[in-house]
């Protein structure tokens, strides 16, 4: 499990213009998803709220580091937390099968199998969480619900 918190500079620059476009179109999205005022939509308000402090957060605590050689280069860029555009290790506790998937944002035009939108069901469910923490949920409409362990969340 890393925990070092330092990011290129690249990976900071990605997170913060990321950051910012949210702040800046948060009610846009709100309003594309849902057309109209309801429970979900007040929910998706409170879960944006929530995700921009915790974006400051990160921002504030990690350490850039500039042209980091080729080996350290591997160690950098882990995140405390699922982020949009970080990519999650995922373990599945039954039979140790490993996941990679990339979040992304709903407007997200790539069809990668690896792509996994925040607000899909699976996306929802690992936004926020940790490393370490362990998710019920199913990775497909014909699986039953398993466990997967958050192994790593890597900004790439």
């Amino acid at each position: 499990m890393h925990s070092s918190n330092e990011l290129t500079s690249y990976a900071f620059r990605a997170i913060l213009s990321h950051l910012v476009d949210m702040e800046e179109r948060k009610n846009e999205i709100a309003n594309e998803i849902f057309s109209d005022f309801s429970t979900l939509h007040d929910d998706f308000d409170c879960f944006i709220d929530n995700y921009l402090k915790k974006l400051e957060e990160l921002i504030k605590m990690v350490k850039i580091v500039d042209k980091p050689s080729h080996e350290k280069l591997k160690s950098l860029n882990y995140l405390p937390y699922v982020i949009i555009g970080s990519t999650v290790h995922l373990e599945n506790i039954n039979n140790l099968n490993n996941y990679f998937f990339k979040i992304v944002n709903p407007y997200h035009t790539s069809n990668s199998k690896d792509n996994l939108s925040c607000l899909s069901a699976l996306g929802k469910s690992l936004m926020l969480n940790k490393p370490g923490d362990i998710i019920k949920t199913k990775l497909n409409q014909d699986e039953d619900e398993c466990l997967y362990k958050i192994k790593s969340i890597r900004y790439n």
